[in-house]
């Protein structure tokens, strides 16, 4: 009995990639590892799966309903990463002992939420995060900003801005309104989704909580425009001296850092829906494409007390690779990323094929990515292959070309063939790469 074909499908929100999808998103995450590393970042990895006691409860209402939560074979109850945030923080808790502190780390992992996909929007993606934990300093945060611009500078998109605001500039503001601090978190959350819902919609939503005059107050507050001192001055009353000077001071330092004012921009709404951020709060946005934030994050002072009676304040983002990738490729950054192969050996029957087994060998040892055709094949059969895996050299290897002790190369993007004498070949494509 012949049992049923499964159906090749995937769960939606997750995806397949191809050798050259792959290409692409290899290229951008080793151009942002190698920013991370740069600043002195080292790399760290927590498991997939974690207890859902250590999960459930730090993003909020919102953040609960998206993780994945289930019980093992052992009814033990289990939660797949969510972020790389919190686990981060149990494993500093759990390890402090053996860490320098601050702690500076970087890691590229998966993360899983169970949210509706949408455009740049998936249930199983990449993050990659950069912290520092282990100091308060206002230092660190200027940093995290640098690394935020260098990295976009890397990838080398030219229109993107960093939004920052302030946690305590914000609970300032909803002190100074006369809105009740058990309301705040509420407040925060329903500002967080203003980019998605549009003001009205977010005063109808805060109406609901506050009253008419409060909401038409912060929404004022919110919508003040100019360069980030003139910001500053405009709400100064509705802050105190501590908290306008500590956004003064970062601004200071992240002008000390280089990062250029019209990169950096005081966004008074911003207000980042998890529950655990403290201080400064960071969203950056490439402006030349709608596809919503492409990297988030901020300060967070208790978030390590939640598994130590050490307090460990920290601050860091992560950036959305999958997003990342999805605007390069929209804008045409990433067209002429090339699958590993350089060099195609031909393969054309039994008598050539030492010889050609010999010149892949001799291409490899040199460090030329180098493949040999699997099949004794015309030779139209294997340019056709090379084309279609963009592969940039075929050295054409047969009786012919071995009787005169030569190699046959065609240059497949000009279309033109030269014959090299065999002990040139290696010299020859070196050379050829370094053009």
């Amino acid at each position: 009995m012949n049992q049923a074909l499964i159906t090749p499908e995937i769960p939606k929100g997750t995806r397949d990639f191809l050798p050259a999808d792959m290409a692409k998103r290899i290229y951008v995450m080793e151009k942002i590892k190698n920013t991370f590393v740069n600043f002195g970042y080292d790399t760290i990895e927590t498991p997939v799966i974690e207890y859902a006691k250590t999960l459930l409860g730090k993003y909020g209402d919102e953040g609960n309903k998206q993780i994945y939560s289930f019980d093992d074979n052992g009814g033990r109850k289990i939660a797949l990463r969510f972020d790389q945030t919190v686990p981060f923080a149990r494993l500093v808790a759990s390890n402090y002992q053996n860490l320098p502190m601050p702690f500076k780390r970087y890691q590229i992992s998966r993360v899983w939420r169970a949210d509706k996909p949408a455009k740049g929007r998936y249930r199983e993606f990449y993050q990659c995060d950069i912290d520092i934990i282990g100091t308060k300093n206002l230092l660190s945060e200027a940093e995290i900003t640098r690394v935020i611009y260098s990295t976009f500078n890397a990838l080398a998109f030219e229109k993107f801005i960093i939004k920052f605001n302030s946690r305590r500039l914000i609970n300032d503001i909803f002190a100074s309104l006369g809105i009740s601090k058990d309301k705040f978190t509420d407040v925060l959350r329903i500002l967080d989704k203003l980019g998605k819902i549009g003001e009205k919609a977010t005063e109808n939503e805060l109406g609901k909580l506050l009253p008419k005059q409060s909401v038409e107050d912060l929404l004022r507050i919110l919508n003040i425009k100019g360069s980030n001192q003139e910001k500053l001055k405009s709400i100064e009353s509705y802050a105190s001296k501590e908290t306008i000077e500590e956004v003064k001071e970062y601004l200071d330092l992240c002008d000390s850092f280089g990062v250029p004012e019209k990169n950096l921009i005081l966004d008074i709404s911003l207000a980042r829906g998890l529950d655990y951020y403290t201080g400064i709060v960071f969203e950056v946005y490439l402006t030349d494409i709608e596809i919503g934030a492409v990297c988030a994050g901020g300060r967070y002072d208790n978030l390590c007390s939640l598994f130590s009676d050490k307090e460990f304040s920290g601050v860091g983002v992560a950036f959305g690779f999958d997003r990342i990738v999805l605007a390069m490729e929209e804008l045409g950054m990433l067209k002429q990323i090339k699958l590993n192969a350089e060099v195609l050996v031909t393969y054309f029957d039994k008598e050539s094929l030492n010889e050609s087994i010999k010149i892949a060998k001799e291409l490899q040892e040199a460090g030329i990515n180098t493949e040999i055709y699997f099949e004794p094949a015309s030779l139209g059969k294997q340019m056709k292959y090379a084309d279609k895996k963009g592969i940039q050299f075929v050295v054409i290897c047969g009786p012919e070309e071995i009787k005169k002790n030569e190699a046959n190369v065609k240059i497949m993007q000009i279309g033109k063939q030269k014959s090299i004498p065999r002990t040139q070949l290696v010299s020859y494509l070196t050379g050829f790469k370094k053009i």
